[in-house]
Parts: structure tokens; sequence; C-alpha cells
């Protein structure tokens, strides 16, 4: 398989977003965090069906990496669920990779094709397409696929720029509206 390019961020699983980000400021210095109390994702599908994906996510910077923190509230199919579930939190879920658009669908189908299986598919605003692939039997854990566009490298710029010179406080923002 051809190589995927620069990691765009890791996500962890974890039971509180404001517990996890207060950790990870007071063990690494990481922050500040743009909360996201339900994301606004849509077009959700699990291998071309309709499907569920309720969650909060936090955006942050740790240790110059960005970071998303996802809390789950409800999830269907069960293929989908299931990759969220086990083992319980805080857990490492995914490592996420942003995609020239004109590449995507064949990223796709070349990352199914090596046994790395799309089981969710979704869009957040205008351009944020996403999708997920079970790599837990290759990495322990998955991947998510982006296309890249104007909006996910705005919105990743916003935590980037208030991560250079932060004070430490206000540690958890909106990260819309």
């Amino acid at each position: 398989m051809n190589d995927l390019g620069k990691i765009h961020h890791l996500a962890y699983v974890v039971d509180s977003i404001e517990a996890a980000a207060k950790r990870l400021h007071e063990q690494f210095g990481a922050g500040p965090f743009f909360f996201l109390d339900e994301v606004p994702v849509t077009d959700v599908t699990s291998r071309g069906e309709p499907a569920e994906f309720v969650h909060a996510s936090a955006f942050g910077i740790c240790n110059q990496v960005p970071v998303e923190l996802m809390v789950i509230a409800a999830m269907a199919p069960e293929r989908a669920a299931a990759r969220f579930a086990a083992p319980s939190p805080p857990r490492f879920h995914h490592v996420a990779y942003a995609v020239p658009p004109a590449d995507v669908e064949s990223t796709r189908a070349r990352l199914e094709s090596v046994g790395l299986p799309e089981y969710l598919h979704a869009r957040f605003g205008d351009d944020v397409d996403f999708t997920y692939h079970d790599a837990s039997a290759s990495l322990g854990h998955d991947l998510e696929l982006h296309a890249d566009s104007d909006g996910l490298r705005g919105f990743f710029a916003m935590f980037a720029a208030a991560a250079a010179g932060w004070d430490g406080s206000d540690l958890l923002r909106a990260a819309l509206g």
C-alpha cells in the first residue's frame, strides 16, 4: 500500500473530556482544548447502510501533536459500536490522515483491499469527509481517513494557533459559535 502521508492527529476515547484534558494539561502541558458537546456529523453510514454516531470531542495540541478526545454517546450498528467500545476508556483509538480529495476514494479502496475495512463514514460541516477503518489486527488501533479540505485545515489551524504561547488559562473552549 502507498504511504498515507503525514499523521494528521491522534485520538483517544475517554470517559470524561474535562478530566482527560485536565490530566493531559497537568502531565504534558497540553491545551487549550476546543470542545464540541455533540459533534454535528451528517450523512453517517456503515458499509453503505444508515448509521448513528453521536459523540462529544475536544481537540487540542499535546507535545506539538494535534489530539482528539472523544466520548461516545450512541453508536450503531454493532460493527461500528464495537470498534469504540473495548477496552474501557481511556484508550488510544485512531491515527488520522488527510489525503488529497482526488485520492481519497482510491485510498479507501486500497485500505479495503489490504484488509483494513471501513466501518463508518460521515461528514462534518461543508467539506470535512471522513471514514474509520479497522486496523486493529495490524496496528492495535484504527485509522481515520479524511479528504483534505480547507475546512479541515482551518479547524485544526485554530488549535495550533491557540497553543502557540498559551498561558495555561481557559483550558476548555467552545469550538463553534
